[in-house]
């Protein structure tokens, strides 16, 4: 058995601040799991509140799988992960906030794989990866994060219009994804006016409708108005809505929504698990391979607005996200 895995936070300069997770238990179980960035500057034992969801799905796995007796069954993972992000809420006296204020919430995506007697089971809740024998990707999309990533590929070239500087460009363009082109102006009034709102608006809609044809206007418009901050959270575990999403955060995730794959043990060779901050995939197995590519969607499109759809991109000292990558060939 081989295992390779790397990790790095979308600051370089501070690792502790890595909202992502990896949870290797060789011949039993791999994970990645990312924190959904905080919202609010929300903290839990003196982390963010995306990083403090990752290390407490982290620990609980280990745990949990660790167990002898453990049954390695997805959708109880899962609901044993759920419990134990509820519980968290109620030792910090925040389970009744939490019920409104999804900004709150601790929250994690779980890209699971368990090897199983005969099987390997691939458990997916968000939208990290996991790649079978180099060529069978699975991935759960979110239409939802192609909308506010539309918003901010048709504020780029407008911010870009009213400054020079590549990292105000960036912090705007993260401005208006985060909240919305309804936000109050006096956050943005340095570089942006009511006009140049209404126009990325206008844009950021006519393209999601165009890019997005299945998608109601309704909601294109309140995610484009509201942005991540302000209209995101209604769609998280919420499975009634045609934008709802999957997301660990403490409350039930709807079992349609978790996607659960199984492969014959003995058909899969390697098995390569990684978190979003990877915008496209390794050319081979291992780090190496995958670092390239990276490296090779930098230089292609650092402000992911081109070439890859992003809510945020990279700055001459932040990457766009933080990214993972756990690979294992048996």
């Amino acid at each position: 058995m081989l295992i390779e895995a790397f990790s790095e936070a979308k600051n370089p300069a501070a690792p502790h601040a890595n909202e992502d997770q990896i949870v290797i238990l060789p011949g039993r179980a791999y994970a990645v799991i990312d924190g959904v960035t905080d919202r609010l500057g929300t903290r839990y034992e003196g982390m963010l509140s995306g990083q403090y969801a990752a290390v407490t799905v982290k620990r609980a796995l280990e745990h949990m799988l660790s167990a002898p007796e453990m049954r390695m069954d997805g959708l109880a993972v899962v609901h044993a992960l759920t419990a134990e992000i509820a519980a968290a809420y109620k030792a910090f006296g925040t389970a009744e906030k939490v019920l409104t204020d999804w900004n709150l919430r601790l929250s994690a995506a779980l890209a699971l794989v368990l090897v199983q007697a005969e099987t390997v089971d691939v458990i997916l809740v968000g939208d990290s990866g996991v790649r079978i024998n180099g060529e069978h990707i699975l991935r759960v999309e979110k239409d939802l994060d192609l909308i506010t990533s539309i918003l901010r590929r048709q504020a780029w070239p407008v911010i870009g219009e009213k400054t020079s500087d590549p990292e105000k460009q960036e912090q705007v363009s993260r401005r208006v994804t985060w909240h919305g082109t309804r936000q109050p102006l006096d956050a943005v009034a340095d570089t942006l006016d009511a006009d140049d709102m209404a126009l990325i608006e206008s844009r950021a809609i006519a393209a999601n409708r165009e890019a997005l044809p299945h998608v109601a206007l309704t909601d294109i418009e309140n995610l484009v108005r509201g942005g991540i901050v302000n209209a995101q959270g209604g769609y998280q575990n919420n499975g009634s809505l045609q934008l709802g999403y999957p997301c660990i955060d403490g409350f039930e995730v709807p079992q349609h929504m978790i996607r659960i794959e199984r492969f014959l043990r003995s058909e899969v060779r390697t098995v390569e698990i990684y978190s979003d901050g990877y915008f496209k995939p390794g050319d081979g197995f291992g780090v190496a391979a995958w670092e390239k590519a990276f490296a090779e969607a930098e230089r292609e499109d650092p402000a992911k607005v081109l070439l890859y759809s992003s809510p945020k991109g990279s700055t001459s000292s932040h990457w766009a996200d933080d990214r993972t990558y756990l690979a294992v060939e048996f």
